[in-house]
């Protein structure tokens, strides 16, 4: 490593991550604060849906009265944590490097970026998911699926669905973000990248930040280097050739109107986001998109679909991103002044989160929430409204990768039913925390492609039906 973990202790320079002194006049779990905070953030979905759905407030804390940690419930707050960015920053202390050291802003980037830095930052990017780079990204997502357990020249047989669309994720994020082909070592590289942020918000690490070797908080540090390395040596090879058609290349390449270009550093901690964004997340959606075309919890009162009709597709994808979102709970905003939501005063320096497993079960917006009724996307009476679906964040937070994962997405699954759909084989699905923010089926979710689906749904049970009982 051109630069190592610094062995000092920066814990005592470090704002806290929690503030517990905070209060808040709203209602919440009853319990201890800290271990009521840990539990949140190791065991996100189901905490909330244990602990916090009974809860009827726009401000609804982790722990009864306490404010270092709340939950915003409702689209006016929704609205009002995505656009106001005067109020809601990223939080210090959560992604929070030692400075000093090359890769001490690795988890600097658009989606945690303030302010103007934050205009600027997108700005730069857009070129990367302009529609003519879309376009070649949907060539490549047409070749990754011809090369995988789905395509037409696959061995028929059992396998794991879910681990499948983990390969085809990875391979689509290698080969048009990096104009790599997909190895054993890039693979590796991926997945430290996008097990970085994860990490970051385990117990472990955020507990106890000390930089030792044996130390969970140490040995972080040294993924985040080992990653930042790679990275850096891929970006100075990109910026040295001609441009290219991957993502890494247009990053290197462009330009603004007065000259300004990331930096190194600032293409790294982008690479980092679109890894942390895009992959599992792509994957689990494709997962959570195929289960309901394969099985159910109610086979006889399940709605059937086409998925070779791009409408009653893209219907489809959005039931199952609203029955089953892999981002249950948003990246956290801390509440740099004090600030009124609702009826209910914010004190400074809490840490606020939207759910959209939470949002997207509201029966005032989506009537029988626990119902896959992908024919309430198609109808104008059903449709969801701004600030009420939240996939990929809203406003000037929406994620800049949406239409990517979109594509793909789509793209996937069509050819997959334009082949031949595969039969479900499994028929106990789990749901919940996967890695990090990111939530899914947990287990492998077998399919066979060697046979066609019956002619009727295979009955489903499990964990799932924690959100899907119908």
């Amino acid at each position: 490593m051109t630069e190592t973990a610094t062995s000092t202790n920066p814990a005592a320079k470090r704002p806290r991550l929690f503030e517990l002194s905070l209060r808040v006049d709203a209602a919440g779990p009853r319990g201890m604060q800290m271990a009521n905070n840990l539990a949140f953030f190791a065991r996100g979905p189901r905490y909330v849906l244990r602990r916090m759905e009974g809860f009827p407030g726009t401000v609804v804390p982790i722990t009864d009265r306490c404010g270092s940690v709340v939950l915003l419930r409702g689209r006016a707050a929704a609205r009002q944590m995505f656009t106001d960015n005067e109020t809601f920053h990223r939080p210090d202390g959560v992604l929070d490097l030692p400075p000093g050291n090359a890769w001490s802003r690795m988890f600097e980037a658009v989606i945690t970026a303030n302010g103007s830095e934050h205009t600027r930052r997108r700005k730069l990017l857009m070129p990367a998911v302009h529609r003519t780079a879309i376009a070649h990204y949907t060539d490549v997502f047409a070749q990754t699926f011809a090369e995988s357990r789905f395509g037409p020249d696959a061995e028929r047989g059992v396998f794991d669905a879910r681990a499948e669309f983990l390969r085809i994720s990875k391979a689509n994020m290698l080969r048009c973000l990096l104009g790599l082909e997909p190895t054993d070592e890039l693979g590796e590289l991926a997945d430290v990248i996008v097990r970085l942020g994860g990490d970051a918000l385990s117990p472990g690490v955020v507990a106890w930040k000390r930089d030792l070797s044996w130390s969970p908080y140490g040995r972080w540090l040294r993924r985040v280097a080992w990653a930042y390395e790679r990275l850096a040596v891929l970006i100075e090879q990109r910026r040295a050739e001609a441009p290219r058609a991957d993502a890494l290349s247009i990053l290197c390449h462009t330009t603004d109107e007065s000259g300004d270009r990331l930096t190194t550093d600032e293409i790294v901690g982008e690479l980092h986001g679109f890894f942390s964004a895009g992959f599992e997340t792509t994957a689990m959606t494709l997962t959570a998109s195929l289960l309901p075309l394969l099985g159910s919890p109610d086979p006889d009162g399940a709605e059937t679909t086409d998925p070779t009709d791009p409408v009653q597709l893209d219907a489809a994808v959005k039931e199952a991103q609203r029955i089953m979102p892999v981002v249950p709970i948003t990246l956290p905003r801390r509440a740099v002044a004090p600030v009124t939501v609702g009826e209910t005063a914010i004190p400074a320096g809490a840490l606020v989160f939207v759910s959209a497993l939470l949002e997207h079960r509201n029966p005032a917006v989506y009537p029988e929430p626990a119902l896959y009724r992908p024919s309430r996307w198609t109808r104008p009476d059903q449709a969801s409204k701004p600030y009420e679906f939240l996939p990929f964040g809203l406003g000037p937070r929406r994620c800049l990768g949406a239409e990517f994962a979109d594509t793909q997405i789509r793209t996937t699954l069509r050819l997959i039913a334009e082949h031949q759909l595969p039969s479900l084989v499994t028929t106990h699905i789990g749901y919940g925390t996967v890695n990090g923010v990111v939530a899914g089926p947990r287990k492998p979710m077998l399919v066979d492609t060697a046979t066609a689906p019956g002619p009727r749904l295979t009955k489903i049970g499990g964990g799932v039906t924690a959100v899907w009982r119908g």
